[in-house]
């Protein structure tokens, strides 16, 4: 069968170029990824994804992995130079196949590539697989081969004719093979292990076959050539039919590539020069339901396309020749610029007329037909409002046109056309309209002096509030009219601002904060009646009764300078910003954000942004405008992929493997590089690690994708998450082990030989040393007899000797107590009193002495001597001598003589003088005359205090800061205190020895606060029930402890 298509190509020419114009200024939001992207060459000839994900790319300097972040060179396993892939297969089983342009084929296995020992020397143009799982490679020419995918070494070779070229290869519905040739297809069967022609088919104008594309179902298919466009063919058994398709003559003179089909049954044709083809085929497959170009103009960066791809989340991949790979993850999104100056591209307004689209500008309006992205109309406006540049629009529901002009006030363009003035005030702040609204009854205007409402009807002024009747700020930015008839206004404000048209002004409850000053560019309404606010710096805020949330940069917002906002019919709020914008899911909670790098990265305007009747958003930014048609948006939401690309160990990159194992060291330092492959939005993937023996539990979600660590031996096993900002992750993690040796020192055959070796060693050692024992336990047993009857000897001399001591001390305790007076003389003079006497050892330091002077007066002592034992009992009795002497025979009874009287005959007793230093013993003490009939006390101190008790009051009174003997001080002097007591009164003298003792249950000093506190407590006592009670107290005080000095109180009552 022969085709021939006789045209003229100058009408096909101009065709295609009324169709490059329709398409003018549109473009799709392509991510592109040239040599900047270290994409190893910008040319590209194949593309496929593995199971794993990652999608493998063949280009002219060979072949890569691509994570979505960084390209993976692939090395094939004999490294040869000038080698690249020009063909490529996944088969049923997830193998990848490559076809090489030196005749050379390898398949994936695991990690690494394998060859296919075939005889073939020409360009692999396609692979194929047929349905009994054999994998059919199809060269240049010469032979074809059929490989087991199962068994790659049982390789079926197929000759062909020599003359033949073959570019391209489809099986057909019954099993033949379509051998698409440099001028025709030849069908093709193979029978009984050999290869042969069964049909021709032509008409391609001797053009090359480069495609055949085979439609589900069915015995169509798509042919694509070079030069001469495409083709329909239909195979049956009455005849096969090659047409074109009738009413598309832009099809005829492509230079087509390769030809694929989506999950939605669109077929991509991509060509050379005139870039992709995106067409939609009737359900018989005979007509062209749709058709759609994209080019350089539309976003790809050039025009030549060697394919098209699509992944296994719905993203397509462009691979160009020469221009490197483009993305396109939705088309969802398009970009149109209608004018061709900036002003007439800055959508300012948009909103809906009829079926068409109304945008406005500074200078005017069009009418867009988005469907066929056809601009209507444009009507110029300035010439008609005195020149004056537009600011802003409102369409009402009649179709009536209110325009707001800078400093021309407020204009009103009727359905008919007709344009007149509706309001001027004379007042240039006033007619500056920022921004209009209107509803049934009322003209709202926001200027740069307050809000104006006028009369829809009349155009008279209902109202006016500015700065001075209760709003925060002249300038106005938009005024958004909610569904119960108030006005939103959007002005520098730190809380919500509404205007009732009857009662006026209604400020808010709930403030706004924000690290900069507030102040509200646009409003939206969301269907439960919430009103969000968009702030220049702040973000956006949600207010909700009396309440208000923010949300911001750290609620992963684009930017906290946000312009403009929309809520839209499924519960979606839109936040414009500059270069960019966001996307906020109320019912996931799910931020996301977009550039607006394909649509030249305009800012987006207040006024800008409108939902249509069927889904469309459409956004209005200083380039163009965008638009989002949300049943384009359907691509599928997979979890992503979990891969560990690498290890570097120690700065050596390995590739990945299940396990190492690794010598010891003392330590590695182990960093993981891996991915979470998710093409539609790479960068929204979060990470959680955890290494076994490591970690004591799952890293913190980051978005890094590296983790170092640093191991000593062991057995570690890492572990790896990904998830998705919708929550989706893959059901288990991604795992390997590293396991570390342990040092030849820590083996088991190492311990448990040196245990063997120790264990000998300690039995020579034990034998050894009990020889040795016994010869020294002989030895010292001798010896122990000698020594033992010499030290009983000793032991008996020490008793001795130690016993005539203690027997000399005790004497000594006895003549030191005859010394002391006798306690019966003070209870005669005196109704009561009491001596508390206790040495710390048999003999003591501290004495008391009294004796009565004349007959009604009566001395008494306290003394504290140096020391305690015998050294104190010698001083005792020295004090006690010379107390005698100079009371009894030289008649002194003041108590300030008696003691400088003691001073001097201490020190010229013990030979104390301020030259010769010999002895520095002395004595603490009180002296104390009391006259008995008066009850008059006169005492003098050295160093010892006093207390006494008067009227029930306990008084502390100091000595003088001498001691008698002692320090060597020249002049000494002691004062004399005196008192009158009452019946009843008492006084107490006493040495250190009580207030010294260490006890209580922190084990610190009695002192004497808790001494005075104890004496007042027991004042109204008896004295020998005083007596008593603080010996009790004592006992329990000092408890384990031992007596640290020796204990004197002495207690009169008088």
């Amino acid at each position: 069968m022969r085709f021939r298509s006789n045209r003229v190509h100058v009408i096909t020419a101009g065709c295609f170029f009324l169709f490059s114009l329709l398409s003018q200024g549109q473009t799709y939001s392509f991510k592109n990824y040239g040599t900047d992207s270290k994409i190893p060459n910008g040319f590209i000839y194949t593309l496929n994804q593995d199971n794993n994900g990652y999608l493998w790319v063949g280009t002219g300097e060979g072949l890569a992995k691509f994570d979505g972040f960084e390209f993976y060179n692939i090395t094939f396993p004999d490294s040869a130079a000038g080698r690249y892939p020009t063909a490529s297969l996944k088969d049923m089983h997830g193998t990848l196949w490559f076809g090489c342009n030196d005749g050379t084929v390898y398949y994936e296995d695991g990690e690494n590539l394998r060859s296919l020992k075939i005889p073939n020397t020409r360009t692999i143009n396609a692979l194929l697989e047929g349905d009994e799982g054999m994998v059919y490679i199809v060269p240049q020419g010469g032979s074809i081969f059929r490989v087991s995918a199962s068994q790659p070494d049982k390789v079926t070779k197929y000759e062909i004719p020599q003359e033949l070229i073959i570019f391209s290869a489809s099986f057909t519905q019954s099993g033949d093979i379509l051998l698409g040739t440099q001028e025709n297809i030849r069908r093709c069967r193979i029978d009984e292990g050999s290869l042969s022609v069964i049909g021709l088919i032509e008409g391609f104008d001797y053009s090359s076959v480069n495609a055949i594309h085979k439609l589900k179902g069915q015995d169509n298919y798509l042919i694509g050539t070079d030069g001469n466009g495409l083709f329909h063919l239909t195979l049956s058994e009455n005849g096969d039919v090659l047409s074109r398709f009738k009413g598309r003559p832009e099809l005829d003179y492509l230079t087509i590539q390769s030809i694929t089909s989506d999950s939605d049954n669109y077929f991509w044709i991509s060509t050379f020069e005139t870039g992709i083809l995106q067409l939609l085929l009737s359900p018989d497959g005979n007509d062209i339901a749709s058709v759609r170009f994209f080019n350089k103009e539309s976003g790809l960066p050039g025009n030549n396309v060697k394919l098209v791809f699509q992944d296994i989340e719905g993203n397509y991949w462009m691979g160009l020749f020469g221009d490197g790979l483009a993305l396109l993850n939705s088309y969802a999104f398009s970009f149109y610029s209608p004018g061709l100056t900036p002003e007439t591209n800055n959508i300012i307004y948009v909103n809906q007329i009829d079926q068409d689209y109304f945008l406005g500008t500074p200078t005017g309006f069009y009418l867009f037909d988005i469907n066929n992205n056809t601009v209507k109309s444009f009507t110029d406006l300035m010439q008609r409002t005195g020149k004056n540049e537009i600011s802003s629009y409102f369409v009402d529901n009649e179709e009536n046109i209110w325009i707001g002009t800078r400093g021309g006030g407020l204009f009103l363009r009727s359905a008919s056309g007709s344009l007149r003035q509706f309001y001027r005030s004379g007042d240039s702040s006033e007619d500056y309209v920022i921004d209009i609204a209107v509803d049934g009854k009322y003209v709202w205007t926001g200027s740069l002096n307050g809000v104006v409402i006028l009369e829809r009807k009349s155009g008279s002024v209902k109202a006016k509030y500015n700065i001075n009747n209760g709003l925060p700020h002249n300038m106005i930015n938009q005024l958004f009219l909610k569904r119960d008839g108030n006005a939103a206004v959007a002005t520098r404000t730190d809380r919500l601002y509404l205007i009732d048209p009857e009662t006026g002004i209604i400020p808010g409850k709930a403030i706004l904060y924000g690290t900069v000053m507030n102040e509200i560019l646009s409003f939206c309404q969301t269907t439960e009646g919430n009103i969000w606010a968009a702030t220049k710096g702040n973000g956006i805020f949600e207010f909700y009764g009396d309440s208000v949330r923010s949300f911001s940069r750290a609620e992963m917002l684009m930017s906290d300078y946000c312009y403009s906002i929309l809520a839209d019919k499924v519960n979606r709020i839109w936040i414009g910003h500059d270069r960019g914008f966001s996307r906020f899911n109320r019912n996931t909670g799910i931020m996301r954000t977009y550039g607006t790098d394909f649509a030249q990265g305009g800012m987006c305007n207040t006024g800008g942004m409108y939902e249509s009747p069927d889904g469309k958003v459409l956004i209005g930014t200083t380039q163009g405008l965008i638009v989002y048609d949300r049943q384009k948006d359907k691509k599928t939401n997979t979890a992503p992929h979990n891969n560990i690309n690498y290890i570097t160990i120690n700065d050596v990159r390995y590739p990945y493997r299940p396990s190492y194992s690794l010598p010891y060291s003392k330590r590695y330092s182990v960093r993981i590089n891996y991915v979470g492959i998710n093409f539609s939005d790479p960068d929204k993937v979060y990470y959680q690690t955890r290494m076994v023996n490591y970690d004591n539990d799952w890293s913190k979600v980051t978005t890094e994708r590296e983790v170092p660590y640093s191991l000593s031996d062991g057995r570690y096993q890492f572990n790896l998450i990904s998830v998705n900002e919708s929550g989706m992750s893959q059901d288990t993690p991604v795992t390997f082990d590293i396991t570390i040796k342990k040092p030849f020192w820590r083996t088991w055959w190492f311990i448990l030989s040196c245990i063997a070796l120790i264990t000998g060693i300690i039995i020579i050692i034990v034998k050894e040393r009990e020889k040795a024992h016994k010869k020294i336990q002989s030895y010292l047993e001798t010896e122990l007899e000698a020594r033992t009857s010499v030290v009983m000897k000793q032991k008996t001399e020490i008793e001795l000797q130690n016993l005539e001591i203690t027997d000399s001390i005790n004497y000594a305790k006895r003549i030191q107590t005859s010394i002391l007076p006798d306690f019966n003389r003070l209870k005669e003079t005196f109704r009561e009193a009491f001596i508390l006497f206790r040495p710390r050892d048999i003999v003591s330091g501290d004495f008391y002495w009294f004796d009565k002077f004349d007959d009604d007066k009566f001395v008494l002592v306290c003394a504290d001597s140096t020391g305690h034992g015998v050294p104190g009992a010698f001083m005792s009795m020295i004090g006690s001598t010379l107390l005698q002497d100079i009371v009894s025979r030289q008649r002194i009874s003041k108590p300030s003589q008696v003691l400088t009287m003691l001073d001097k005959q201490i020190f010229s007793t013990l030979n104390q003088n301020v030259e010769l230093g010999v002895s520095n013993d002395g004595m603490d003490l009180v002296v104390c005359e009391i006259t008995i009939s008066t009850r008059h006390i006169r005492f003098a101190s050295a160093m010892r205090p006093v207390i006494i008790v008067l009227g029930g009051e306990p008084y502390y009174i100091k000595g003088n800061r001498a001691s008698v003997g002692g320090e060597s001080v020249i002049e000494k002097y002691f004062d004399d205190q005196e008192y009158y007591f009452s019946e009843g009164d008492t006084i107490y003298l006493f040495s250190d020895g009580l207030p010294d003792q260490f006890g209580g249950t922190e084990g610190k000093k009695m002192k004497i606060a808790r001494l005075k506190k104890l004496i007042e407590d027991v004042a109204d006592l008896s004295m020998e029930g005083q007596k008593e009670v603080i010996l009790k107290f004592y006992d329990e005080w000092k408890g384990t402890h031992d007596q640290v000095d020796d204990i004197l109180l002495i207690g009169i009552r008088l």
